[in-house]
């Protein structure tokens, strides 16, 4: 399902230069902290979707909820709930892990772009 449907955004300074757009090993697609405007670490910290990205202390566009593509850091089957680990890619979430969003395709491969249906703005912990 390589398709986006509606989705929310807002933009952030950028903490750090975000301005490779290389789907899959680039910023393109992976989670951004709200604290300090870098690439997220954790499912805590992140506060959406790098979907423009721009040079250090430019603004950039983040996608904070809908149905919104992402960078796998695993392989993801349909339904995974999703957290985000080190360097902004998007895993299965464990226990204890915030949950962030849910995986719409029905496989997808690590450091892969696939579609998922997210909400930061709700993001809680996986029991």
């Amino acid at each position: 399902m390589a398709i986006e449907g509606r989705y929310f955004t807002w933009t952030i300074p950028a903490g750090e230069d975000m301005d490779d757009m290389r789907p899959g090993t680039g910023h393109l697609f992976k989670a951004v902290a709200l604290d300090d405007g870098r690439i997220a670490q954790n499912g805590r910290e992140a506060g959406g979707i790098l979907l423009y990205g721009g040079k250090r202390e430019e603004h950039v566009t983040l996608a904070y909820a809908g149905i919104i593509r992402f960078v796998a850091g695993e392989d993801i089957g349909r339904g995974e709930r999703l957290t985000v680990r080190s360097e902004g890619y998007f895993c299965v979430a464990k226990t204890g892990e915030y949950v962030v969003g849910r995986c719409l395709d029905a496989l997808v491969e690590k450091y892969r772009i696939g579609t998922g249906m997210f909400n930061f703005a709700t993001a809680s912990v996986q029991l």
